[in-house]
């Protein structure tokens, strides 16, 4: 995770949000649907490498 963002995780809920570390703007939101396929929400400037199975890189474009 780029040192410019924060992740929450709701464990109960199969949820996770990355925020800026000043808690003022969401960049993601991350959910496993009911098949526990996972769902990425991002906005225009997030960037998503795939670096594995179970591994991501998140950073901004901006």
């Amino acid at each position: 995770m780029a040192d410019n963002l924060k992740p929450y995780v709701d464990i109960e809920n199969k949820r996770m949000a990355i925020l800026t570390n000043e808690d003022d703007e969401i960049h993601m939101a991350l959910e496993f649907d009911v098949n526990n396929n996972l769902v990425m929400h991002p906005r225009w400037n997030i960037n998503i490498t795939i670096l594995g199975d179970k591994h991501l890189k998140f950073t901004t474009n901006s």
